[in-house]
C-alpha cells in the first residue's frame, strides 16, 4: 500500500503529471494518425517519447545524481592552515523577500554558505575575515545579497570581520571584484564558499581573477542523494528537477565561461 501511495503521489503532480500527459498525448498520435500523415504522427510521438523519457530522468532522484553529483563529488572541503590568517569568501545566492519586492535575508542556498563559512571560520585557530560577494543583481532595489548575507552572520553569532563587495551580478563578476579587495585587505589565504554544484565554475574563475592566492574550495553538504535508495530513487518529483536543472545551468557555465575565456 504505501509503495502504491508513493507512486500515485509521484505522478498526481508536476512534474510526474506532465510525464503521463505528454505520455498520453504520444499514445494518441501513435494511434489515431491516419495514414496520409502517418510518418508525421509517428516522429511526433516518437520526439514525445523522448521529451518526456528526459524530463522523467531528470525528475528523479537517480537522475540528479547522475547530472548534478559528479560536480558535486569534484572538490572536498579543505581549510586554509590554522594559525594564518584567512579569508572566506561567501558567494550570493539569491535572496528571499517580503511582500514589497525588498531582499530581507539570502536565500536557503546562500543561506547555508553563510553557516558554513561561520561555523568553520570560528573554530580554526588564526584570524578569519568574511568576504560577503554580491550586488543588488536585477537593481530593482537597493539592498545589496552581500549585506543580507552580513546580517545573516552576525544573526548566527559571527563577531570578527566582514568585507562587502557589493558591485558584482555574476560569478566571474564576485571573482573579479573580490580579487581587488583581498588584495587590498593583503589577504592570500582564500577560502571560496559556495555549493558544491558551483564550486567547479567557481574555483575556475578565482584562480583566473587571483593566481597568487592560496585557494581552498568550502562547501556545505551537497544537495543530491549519493545513494540509490531503491523505487523512490526513480520517481519523479520536483526538487529533484530543479538540481538536475542546476547541474545543466553550471555545466552550461563553466562552457561558456571557456569559450569566452573568462
Amino acid at each position: 500500500m504505501f509503495t502504491l501511495y508513493k507512486i500515485a503521489g509521484a505522478f498526481a503532480a508536476p512534474p510526474g503529471l506532465f510525464i503521463i500527459i505528454l505520455l498520453a498525448i504520444a499514445s494518441a498520435l501513435f494511434l489515431k494518425t491516419r495514414r496520409s500523415c502517418r510518418a508525421f504522427g509517428m516522429a511526433s510521438a516518437l520526439l514525445l517519447l523522448l521529451f518526456a523519457a528526459a524530463l522523467c530522468a531528470m525528475s528523479t532522484p537517480a537522475g540528479a545524481r547522475f547530472i548534478t553529483g559528479p560536480l558535486e563529488a569534484q572538490y572536498a572541503t579543505k581549510l586554509p592552515p590554522d594559525g594564518e590568517t584567512a579569508a572566506f569568501l561567501v558567494l550570493a545566492g539569491g535572496s528571499s523577500y517580503d511582500a514589497e519586492g525588498s531582499s530581507v535575508q539570502p536565500s536557503p542556498l546562500a543561506l547555508e554558505r553563510v553557516y558554513t563559512a561561520v561555523t568553520l571560520a570560528s573554530k580554526r585557530e588564526g584570524k578569519s575575515v568574511l568576504v560577503m560577494s554580491g550586488g543588488n543583481v536585477f537593481g530593482d532595489k537597493e539592498r545589496s545579497e552581500a549585506s543580507a548575507m552580513r546580517d545573516a552572520a552576525r544573526a548566527m553569532g559571527w563577531r570578527g570581520e566582514i568585507i562587502l563587495e557589493e558591485q558584482s551580478r555574476t560569478t566571474a563578476e564576485n571573482m573579479k571584484h573580490s580579487a581587488a579587495l583581498l588584495r587590498a585587505s593583503g589577504l592570500q589565504n582564500v577560502a571560496v564558499v559556495t555549493n558544491a554544484f558551483h564550486l567547479p565554475r567557481a574555483m575556475r574563475l578565482a584562480r583566473q581573477s587571483m593566481p597568487e592566492a592560496r585557494l581552498y574550495p568550502v562547501a556545505p553538504p551537497r544537495q543530491t542523494d549519493p545513494i540509490i535508495r531503491g523505487l523512490p530513487s526513480f520517481l519523479p518529483d520536483a526538487s529533484s528537477l530543479h538540481l538536475s536543472c542546476i547541474g545543466v545551468r553550471e555545466r552550461i557555465g563553466t562552457a561558456t565561461a571557456a569559450i569566452l575565456n573568462r
